[in-house]
């Protein structure tokens, strides 16, 4: 039409040439071969830099501290890197029994065990591990259990938080009720005679294990003032517990009308309880 013009794209005669074209193309290619590559390496390279940095971290070396001069024979377990191990079998219970020796564990952390902790943990033959410190996951990195005791046992993380703010009295019974989950599934493996010898433990071997260790001993029939002594043997080796928590904790289970009972609101069922008996008394 006249008056109107067709706009037209003007190209470079060296950009019309065939191999200029061909020469840009691999330029982008080459760019986003760069991309890739660098993402490649970040995806690899900061993996394996948090598994070096986690493995720096595991098994460091820490004071051990042997078990007390005056101790009753087989009850402590001397494991090098680690720190108030005992076995909970051979106490006496209410009605002539006695709960098993070498059947259940409970300790500190596992995270500092040496070459000579983890032959004699080794020995013990433990087949399970319950770890109850708030981590992520039960990996040996980052001050997780060392490699032997991965090697050697099935491992649950069964993380547990006790607020550290609040009356003393009442801590160990409101972290057990907002952990209910851990301990029940503690007292599940313990139904379960595959998963013997099992190992639980925290971090000082005292506050989530000592209250795991109270209610398992009063389920098969330990007295008050044994559970109360075997808690206070953490303190022999500087770690105590928190006494008013756990005689506030104990009492409780006496007012919810006995140890089956409150377990059982806890959310352990009595066919469970009855396992975990058979499993363990004899």
């Amino acid at each position: 039409m006249h008056g109107l013009t067709t706009p037209t794209l003007t190209v470079s005669r060296y950009e019309s040439r065939p191999w200029i074209r061909t020469l840009r193309n691999v330029e982008k290619s080459l760019r986003g071969g760069r991309a890739r590559l660098i993402a490649l390496v970040l995806a690899i390279g900061l993996p394996v830099l948090a598994v070096v940095l986690g493995l720096m971290q595991q098994g460091l070396p820490a004071e051990t501290i042997p078990p007390p001069l005056d101790a009753e024979p087989g009850r402590w377990i001397d494991i090098d890197g680690a720190q108030n191990t005992r076995d909970i079998g051979g106490y006496v219970t209410a009605d002539g029994r006695t709960v098993r020796r070498s059947a259940v564990y409970r300790s500190g952390t596992l995270s500092h065990v040496t070459d000579a902790g983890c032959d004699t943990f080794t020995d013990l033959g433990v087949a399970t591990v319950v770890d109850y410190r708030n981590r992520l996951l039960p990996v040996p990195l980052y001050n997780g259990d060392v490699f032997c005791v991965h090697r050697a046992v099935k491992m649950y993380g069964f993380p547990v938080s006790f607020r550290s703010e609040g009356p003393e009295a009442g801590r160990y019974l409101q972290g057990l009720e907002e952990n209910a989950e851990a301990f029940c599934d503690t007292f599940d493996l313990l139904a379960e005679p595959e998963r013997l010898p099992l190992m639980y433990h925290c971090a000082a071997g005292t506050d989530r294990t000592g209250v795991m260790t109270a209610l398992l001993l009063r389920l098969l029939g330990v007295d008050r003032n044994t559970v109360l002594d075997d808690f206070k043997l953490s303190a022999k080796v500087g770690t105590p517990g928190n006494l008013e928590g756990m005689l506030a904790l104990l009492d409780e289970v006496e007012t919810a009308g006995g140890i089956e009972t409150f377990l059982e609101r806890l959310g352990v069922p009595a066919t469970v309880q009855q396992r975990v008996r058979e499993n363990l008394l004899e």
